[in-house]
């Protein structure tokens, strides 16, 4: 059960072994969630976190996400595991030789793949006009030639000296594919590209949504594979910016949030009246936001196959495991980092 928290001066305490969540409104009843069934817990908006539930949360290894107007804040959780000094400092000493620009090219490659089988599969499983087809095998076929590129002249030195030509590569593939997603979405949705801060239309909204969710995500796993996550390489150093993390993510944005929302607007089961527009940005409702949500953790609990490796394993496990595979190329464990494509 993942459990939303979204009206302000609520308060989450402990009660034995149960979780309560009361409400400042007196007519609105407390609720009761015993631990075991508890899988998240998700705070957007004030609420009073007692020391009980806290205690509560982590003894039973309950993560905790904080949301502040739709941006992830943080995200709470027990000390699982913690990685040795020796891991993270090959992590960070790799961000000054060609290592840190291998791992970046090899994600980035893995990232554009995985864009192509994602167009690929959506455009055979849908009826499309044919002007459209036309165009869509034009977009494909221009990333897929972008993938192939040889891009080994960026891995002879340390990522900053080609950092502005390796966001480039980044930045090229990204509008290519976006321009190839469009036409894959109902007009109905307005979807003319990625924007955000704010979204202006619900796909956008989903996708920051589903963004901000995979950023936690991949945060987690990063911590419990024993690595750093602050200290990225294609990504920048700043502080409270988890670098490394949104290196790793970029492989997983397709098979888990793009992959999830082309499912749900092909069938219906989202819809224009699902969204809101406040503040000059569109928001997705209460009630859709939870069926959202949903979905998107049984994406993260679902057996995907790893089409390089052949391994079988839940996107959580695969994100682990790749956080895991850059720590032992850093580490001079493993010769290559091989990205995770999906099947």
């Amino acid at each position: 059960m993942i459990v939303i928290v979204s009206e302000h001066g609520a308060k989450i305490g402990k009660e034995g072994r149960r979780l309560y969540i009361s409400y400042p409104a007196a007519e609105k009843a407390t609720n009761y969630i015993p631990a075991i069934n508890l899988e998240q817990l998700v705070i957007e908006a004030k609420a009073t976190l007692t020391s009980g539930a806290i205690e509560l949360l982590t003894a039973y290894g309950i993560p905790v996400l904080f949301f502040r107007r739709g941006k992830p804040v943080g995200v709470m959780h027990s000390f699982a595991a913690h990685g040795t000094v020796k891991i993270r400092r090959a992590q960070i000493l790799a961000n000054t030789s060609s290592k840190g620009a291998k791992f970046v090219i090899s994600n980035l490659k893995g990232a554009m793949e995985n864009k192509v089988n994602l167009l690929k599969r959506v455009m055979r499983s849908r009826k499309i006009v044919t002007e459209k087809v036309v165009e869509l095998k034009k977009r494909i076929k221009r990333l897929e030639e972008q993938r192939k590129k040889d891009y080994r002249e960026y891995t002879e030195e340390p990522v900053k000296s080609n950092r502005e030509q390796i966001f480039a590569i980044e930045g090229n593939a990204t509008e290519t594919y976006f321009s190839a997603l469009k036409l894959l979405i109902d007009e109905k949705f307005q979807f003319k590209g990625r924007n955000r801060r704010p979204p202006k239309d619900p796909i956008n909204s989903l996708l920051s949504y589903g963004y901000a969710i995979l950023t936690l995500k991949v945060l987690a796993g990063v911590i419990i594979a024993g690595m750093e996550p602050f200290a990225g390489f294609l990504h920048t150093d700043r502080s409270g910016k988890p670098s490394f993390v949104l290196d790793l993510m970029e492989e997983f944005r397709q098979p888990v949030v793009d992959k999830l929302i082309l499912k749900l607007e092909g069938r219906g089961i989202i819809a224009q009246e699902d969204f809101e527009e406040k503040n000059q940005m569109c928001k997705i409702k209460e009630e859709p936001k939870k069926t959202f949500l949903t979905e998107l953790y049984k994406v993260f609990e679902t057996t995907m196959t790893n089409s390089k490796t052949g391994e079988m394993k839940t996107i959580e496990q695969h994100i682990i495991q790749q956080a895991r595979k850059a720590g032992k190329f850093f580490m001079g464990e493993k010769e290559e980092y091989e990205p995770f494509i999906a099947k």
